[in-house]
């Protein structure tokens, strides 16, 4: 990673009053707590009054997992970012104004604005512009593109083209969409771009609330360090960050040793099914509407098992799960009126990830966490599959 980015990214934060931190809809364990440990980074020490007044948001669209909740600063996260509505006024000509008065009108408000006299104004020398969103700089963490962002990002996209925007990844297919953009695809998680970061910020030392936050993003980020894509450098930032007091043991008791019980029971029912194509290197299975009833589980917990399947497979083209259309109600599947809906969640192996736009484009999917997904209509499970395994068939080598 280039410093001269990394010193951008800071004097972008360093000048900025108001910050939002953001991860999208669909967000990895590794983009959350790099967003976490950037936020605690980022609060003024108690002996720094300069900046008291600056506010920093992180938000997540979906709620905080219990498992991350015994990070600091995770009570802290937001759904949803703040919304101040700002009227921007632009004078061409004037450059100072003597008064502003307000006047009550009868359902609305009048502002009266004073120039020195003698100024030259004309409605022609006036423009306005409408903010909602009050930041003047946010960080976008795991995100490959603006779109993942969800409706954060479609209902105020004005504000995302005209805010500086630091995009914060490590993934090859980031679009490189911030202005400062800090992708690092030597790296094996998010957290370790956000380690750079935080330790090039005025010298101060990462803090053992930084320290746990960037640790568990590594661990979730590497599987444990067992991802292919774990670096020698994964392991040294790792050995790093223990040494700036990282609670190791927190990490792994709420990251490592408790894996839910729906999930176990999703993935049994997943493993069970899985078939393989050796001549395409394929691997698919299917999940019925009743095995999410069963395991208490629904579509959100489908990357957490598809991540745990790819990470146990080697040397695949492709692998894609295949599911009913599902949701939560407490009528048994007997007694739910039948949908012809079915879900593909697709995962490229590392042959096709540089394909992976134009994958999409010939599938007609959309980007989800790095995955692919599309939708289908069958007249059964079985008539499902066939059209799945067919459809995926026709982009492998």
């Amino acid at each position: 990673m280039a410093l001269s980015e990394i010193q951008q990214a800071n004097n972008i934060l360093s000048s900025s009053a108001n910050i939002l931190l953001l991860v999208p809809a669909k967000a990895s364990t590794d983009a959350l707590t790099s967003m976490i440990a950037l936020y605690i980074a980022l609060q003024p020490s108690s002996n720094d009054n300069s900046n008291n007044s600056k506010i920093i948001d992180q938000v997540s669209p979906s709620h905080i997992a219990p498992s991350l909740q015994f990070l600091a600063g995770s009570s802290q996260v937001k759904t949803e970012p703040t919304r101040q509505p700002e009227l921007v006024l632009d004078f061409a000509g004037p450059t100072s104004i003597t008064n502003v008065r307000q006047e009550q009108l009868t359902g609305g408000l009048r502002l009266h604005i004073s120039f020195p006299p003698g100024s030259p104004i004309a409605k022609d020398q006036l423009e306005t512009s409408v903010r909602i969103l009050p930041y003047d700089a946010l960080v976008i963490f795991g995100a490959t593109d603006l779109e993942e962002l969800g409706s954060i990002f479609t209902d105020h996209a004005d504000f995302f083209y005209h805010t500086p925007l630091i995009n914060l990844d490590h993934r090859a297919a980031n679009e490189n969409f911030g202005t400062v953009n800090l992708v690092d695809i030597t790296a094996g998680s998010c957290a370790e771009v956000t380690y750079d970061l935080v330790s090039n910020q005025g010298g101060q030392p990462v803090s053992p609330d930084v320290a746990t936050a960037l640790y568990a993003g590594i661990v979730a980020g590497t599987d444990s360090f067992q991802k292919p894509s774990t670096t020698p450098r994964s392991f040294q930032v790792a050995a790093d960050l223990i040494e700036q007091q990282a609670d190791r043991e927190a990490v792994i008791q709420h990251l490592v040793k408790t894996k839910p019980l729906k999930l176990i029971k999703l993935a049994g029912s997943m493993y069970a099914r899985l078939r393989y194509e050796d001549q395409v290197k394929l691997y698919w299975t299917s999940l019925e509407a009743a095995d999410f009833l069963n395991s208490k589980s629904s579509p959100h917990d489908i990357p957490a098992v598809m991540r745990e399947l790819t990470n146990n497979i080697a040397g695949f083209n492709a692998a894609f799960l295949l599911y009913e259309d599902y949701h939560s109600t407490t009528e048994p599947p007997a007694r739910r009126p039948k949908s012809d809906q079915y879900h593909i969640y697709l995962i490229l192996g590392h042959g096709l990830k540089s394909r992976q736009s134009e994958i999409q484009s010939i599938l007609t999917a959309a980007k989800q966490n790095g995955a692919l997904t599309l939708t289908i209509t069958a007249p059964s499970l079985e008539a499902a599959e066939t059209m799945a395994h067919d459809k995926i068939k026709q982009i492998l080598p």
